[in-house]
């Protein structure tokens, strides 16, 4: 009899595969020559969804009509087994042009005719073409295995072996109970453990950390939202092995499904420690390049301030006026700029000194506001404040630190506003929660551009035409302040009509 483990393994190895080959792959019923499975491949290489083909046959998808023509074709496909189109030229679903090469395979599961189909970009076949025929072998061996598992089980487990050993990442698979059943080299190596100390053991007892040490509860453990929600998770986290050492860990877990339920999880863990060394010498850098380009920078601040008082410069030249203010505007956006990348140095090394104390957010929001009209109005931009709840309590937070985020969210907004547009701000209430908001009928940003905005030195090409002058680096900082005090911001935009950026407490 095949155990459950072997059955899982031999699923796991025909998922991973088939999720992760660099071939389109279609599987097809082949009485009704309906699309029952397609990999995301299918995707990046003809933009077709899987939800576009499912329960849909073959020459019924636009592309695959060039390629089988009609029912004849798929005739003629179960008659002799085998099809195979060489260089094809046909178009993806947005109509760009590619070359294909398409075969097509009629098997028998049980007594179930299984026709599978393979679409091949032949234009980077050179790159990938060992890959490609490792994987089609593979797959050809996973369906043979389907049907004499018996037969072959002990002699397809050290093929498993073999390749789990040639994994550089560590690979550690889990039943639906989240207990470890597959675990290869490279992982016993990460976690310091040996094969016989984790097989059978529950994942979730392994300590795995944030970076301050805590360990997250069970039900927000990665593997554990993985197997629960049956979506894919990944994130950052630390392992302290038996020797002390403190590891740093990038953790991947993908759910593994068996008609539609989840029978278990695969984690990839991949040691970070490299990176994270890169990363901590690169914040010391700017770091330490930041402070040292402060000093001077303020001192020219200085003593511009100081001239600008003497009265022999009360009334310059319009010339000597106009390169004075070009100088003291140039010094003020490099002194923003070395702002900016101190903050980002801060928080990329833990290094930020929060000192909260109680704020009443009406109150700091208002003198935010307040200072901010002289910009506004230089713009030419209506900028307006509305507290609606005067009964919001004081929030423990650092002061100065709010003010970075708030006053990044107006001049941002008052930035890439036309001279004639407007700038509302509004504190309120979301339930309970304390709630600013800034809304503004700027220039707005895509939705593409949305999913990059909080990252470091991301700047859209609309945003840079308007505004060549900004570093990219703003929302980040008001992201991470944000986050470190448990809140939350987001953003709500659509081009040419303007934004909303909300931070709830």
């Amino acid at each position: 009899m095949v155990s459950n483990a072997q059955l899982l393994s031999s699923e796991l190895r025909y998922r991973r595969l088939f999720e992760t080959a660099q071939d389109g792959i279609l599987i097809l019923d082949g009485h009704s020559g309906k699309i029952i499975d397609a990999n995301p491949y299918l995707k990046n290489s003809l933009g077709y969804e899987k939800k576009d083909l499912l329960g849909k046959q073959l020459w019924q998808i636009g592309v695959f009509k060039d390629i089988t023509g009609s029912k004849k074709a798929f005739a003629e496909l179960k008659a002799n087994g085998y099809i195979r189109y060489k260089d094809l030229p046909l178009q993806t679903k947005s109509g760009r042009p590619i070359d294909v090469e398409f075969i097509s395979n009629v098997y028998m599961v049980g007594k179930r005719e299984i026709i599978q189909c393979n679409i091949r970009d032949i234009t980077s076949r050179k790159k990938i073409e060992t890959a490609q025929e490792q994987t089609q072998k593979a797959m050809l061996n996973i369906m043979e295995d389907l049907e004499q598992a018996k037969a072959v089980i002990e002699v397809e487990k050290v093929k498993d072996e073999a390749i789990l050993a040639s994994i550089g990442d560590g690979l550690i698979a889990v039943d639906k109970d989240s207990k470890v059943v597959i675990v290869n080299k490279s992982a016993q190596k990460i976690l310091g453990l040996k094969r016989a100390n984790l097989m059978g053991k529950d994942i979730n007892s392994l300590r795995f950390e944030d970076e301050e040490g805590r360990q997250p509860p069970l039900s927000r453990r990665p593997t554990s939202i993985a197997l629960t929600t049956g979506r894919s998770v990944s994130g950052s986290y630390f392992f302290t092995r038996k020797d002390t050492t403190r590891l740093p860990l990038a953790i991947n877990i993908t759910p593994i499904k068996l008609d539609g339920k989840i029978i278990g999880a695969l984690d990839i863990l991949r040691d970070v420690t490299r990176e994270k060394e890169i990363d901590r010498a690169k914040s010391e850098f700017v770091s330490l390049a930041s402070h040292q380009l402060r000093t001077p920078l303020g001192i020219i601040k200085w003593y511009l301030e100081a001239l600008e008082g003497e009265n022999y410069f009360k009334n310059p030249p319009r010339q000597v006026r106009q390169y004075f203010d070009e100088i003291y505007k140039s010094n003020e956006r490099v002194l923003s700029l070395v702002r900016d990348l101190l903050s980002v140095s801060r928080i990329d090394q833990g290094r930020v000194s929060n000192m909260p104390k109680p704020v009443d957010l009406g109150q700091a929001v208002t003198a935010i506001v307040r200072q901010m009209q002289i910009i506004a109005d230089k713009k030419k931009v209506i900028l307006n404040l509305s507290v609606k709840d005067k009964g919001i309590p004081l929030v423990n937070l650092d002061i100065l630190r709010f003010y970075e985020a708030v006053e990044n969210l107006v001049v941002n907004a008052i930035d890439y506003t036309e001279a004639g547009g407007r700038v509302d701000v509004l504190v309120n209430r979301s339930g309970k929660r304390p709630l600013i908001s800034v809304t503004d009928t700027g220039i707005g940003i895509s939705a593409a551009d949305q999913k990059n905005l909080f990252t470091k030195f991301f700047r859209s090409e609309k945003a840079v035409g308007y505004n060549p002058e900004g570093s990219g680096l703003g929302l980040y900082v008001v992201k991470s302040y944000v986050e470190g005090w448990g809140g939350k911001i987001s953003v709500r935009s659509e081009e040419g009509k303007g934004s909303t950026f909300t931070i709830i407490l």
